[in-house]
């Protein structure tokens, strides 16, 4: 490949990743893409709970463009279609709803316009933020690291390189070996090989951990900012009882007026009127609406009942009503007295009701509720008078609570083990260790001349941990050239011994000595500098014989000695 082709294969890679990083790059970070992980069924079938959606800012949005914004009664982020535009807002609808939504956006409050969607892809990210996966990531980060700097020193593999050398006794002017502390090239060579096959593992190892990071920070920005909590909050609603009317003034009533309270003895009362002031209280409830009205019910203890009477209607204001309804003692016992005498029973423990009915609606915090009427009071009846089933304060102030569901989002964060950390600062993690780890690779692949195309450079790189540089080398015994350089590290593993290497002027030599053999591959350099591809191997003969004889070498090599 020419530096040409490479120069453009790199402009092209490097424009392909702008190109992908300018089209996904989050909003939260300046970009234009908004992530929505999708819950609930108001867009369905079109969109499940857990599909992640793509949106991207536009110039102008139309009705039935999907488009997302934050709704200020949800207090969350909404996907909807929009179904028209009324006085320059966008009036909005989920697919699978029956009703308009409460919000009326404008264009600068829409967060984008969908244009890509990935099934399952809201809940895939979840799972990738989970410890089960997260920290396995992780391992396999510390072990890539860790493969990277196991490399030994240098000056302890020489001395290694040293111990196996002393296995054989070489003759003195067959090989001279440098010295660490001798001036000159050789020492230059050898730490400059030493260093460039170290590099190249960290590049390695780099790379590794650069491609995981950046893994991470793909997952971590396609990660909404937000997520859904669920909440409850309750909507309550007090009632307060009381009743009153006029009376004979007498000994009973000395002020002729009955009270809350007090019993209602039929002969002296006229007219009796029971009233409820209700309320309807909560955080963040509006849009309180409903009515009102209290049934007096005759109930005996058989099991019948029937309505006396009904109150006017009192409609809520404000989330306040207050309903009233009079009651005719005397009436009350002479419709209990017909049902006795119709069914021949004359049991006691009649009881009239004063019963609270209606309904209210509102919304809190953006989602609607409805509210039963609170309980009723209670009187004991029979044919001479009403009296309160209880005088405790509770059953003359009944209380009901509704729960209400609040899905509303919040800042996301991500539990590792014990530590739990917001999404921005992971994300500050992943591209710090992304951009250490991109450092570190370009460094590292630099110094390690990766893409060097020289056989006896990529040879040096590969297996520094047994080459033995040498100032001179004259081979003895049988000289057997090998077709590669693995070939000869091969023989080199075999006899468990090192790789002699001489840099000459015209080529580097590589050898393996036996005890009566020399493993030979020589790499020629050419006019430029450049070690190029060497010559097919042929036979070599140190000291030739007037009439050699074919023999195969202790390792399956052929070759020819005398």
């Amino acid at each position: 490949m020419t530096s040409a082709t490479k120069l453009a294969s790199t402009s092209a890679v490097a424009a392909l990743v702008l190109a992908t990083v300018w089209l996904f790059w989050p909003s939260s970070l300046g970009g234009a893409t908004t992530y929505v992980s999708t819950t609930g069924t108001s867009m369905e079938p079109d969109f499940h709970t857990g599909d992640l959606a793509l949106l991207s800012t536009a110039d102008s949005y139309a009705v039935g463009d999907v488009v997302a914004y934050h709704s200020e009664s949800l207090d969350t982020i909404v996907m909807h279609r929009v179904v028209a535009v009324e006085g320059g807002r966008f009036v909005t609808q989920g697919d699978n709803n029956d009703w308009l939504d409460d919000d009326r956006p404008t264009e600068d409050e829409i967060l984008g316009e969908l244009f890509f969607s990935i099934p399952q892809g809201g809940t895939a990210l979840d799972a990738l933020r989970s410890p089960g996966v997260f920290l396995p990531l992780l391992a396999v980060a510390a072990a890539v690291l860790a493969a990277g700097a196991r490399k030994p020193p240098v000056r302890a593999s020489l001395r290694a390189l040293r111990r196996r050398a002393a296995r054989f006794s070489l003759p003195a002017a067959a090989a001279e070996v440098d010295e660490p502390q001798a001036a000159g090239g050789a020492r230059t060579r050898l730490s400059s090989t030493s260093a460039r096959a170290l590099a190249r593992q960290v590049a390695l190892g780099a790379g590794g951990v650069t491609l995981l990071a950046a893994v991470a920070c793909g997952v971590l920005l396609a990660v909404p900012t937000t997520q859904t909590e669920t909440r409850t909050l309750q909507v309550t609603q007090e009632g307060r009882f009381s009743y009153t009317g006029d009376a004979v003034v007498g000994t009973t009533y000395p002020t002729g007026v009955v009270s809350t309270g007090d019993t209602v003895w039929n002969r002296l009362v006229d007219d009796l009127t029971v009233s409820l002031d209700t309320a309807v209280t909560g955080a963040g409830i509006t849009g309180t609406a409903g009515t009102l009205h209290l049934d007096v019910v005759v109930s005996a203890p058989d099991g019948w009942s029937a309505v006396l009477t009904s109150g006017a209607p009192a409609t809520l204001t404000g989330g306040r009503a207050t309903a009233a309804v009079d009651v005719d003692p005397e009436a009350a016992a002479e419709l209990l007295g017909r049902h006795h005498e119709e069914t021949g029973t004359s049991a006691g423990g009649a009881t009239l009701t004063v019963t609270p009915v209606g309904e209210t609606t509102g919304t809190v915090s953006g989602r609607a509720f409805r509210a039963e009427a609170p309980a009723g009071l209670a009187f004991a009846l029979d044919g001479t008078s009403l009296r309160p089933t209880s005088t405790d304060d509770a059953a003359f102030a009944p209380v009901t609570r509704t729960a209400v569901d609040i899905e509303e989002a919040g800042p996301r964060s991500i539990a590792v083990l014990a530590l739990t950390v917001s999404i921005g600062q992971a994300r500050t993690f992943a591209g710090a260790v992304l951009l250490l780890a991109l450092v570190t690779f370009v460094v590292a692949a630099w110094l390690g001349r990766l893409g060097r195309d020289d056989v006896a450079d990529s040879f040096l790189v590969r297996h520094a941990d047994r080459i033995l540089p040498v100032a001179s080398f004259s081979p003895a015994g049988t000289v057997i050239d090998v077709s590669d350089a693995e070939s000869l590290h091969r023989v080199a593993e075999r006899f468990d011994t090192v790789v002699l290497h001489h840099a000459g002027d015209a080529e580097d030599t590589f050898a393996v000595r036996d005890v009566d053999a020399t493993y030979r591959f020589v790499v020629p350099i050419g006019p430029d500098g450049r070690r190029g591809k060497p010559p097919v191997p042929a036979a070599r003969v140190a000291d030739p014989a007037p009439e050699p004889a074919d023999v195969t070498g202790p390792l399956g090599y052929r070759g020819l000695f005398a």
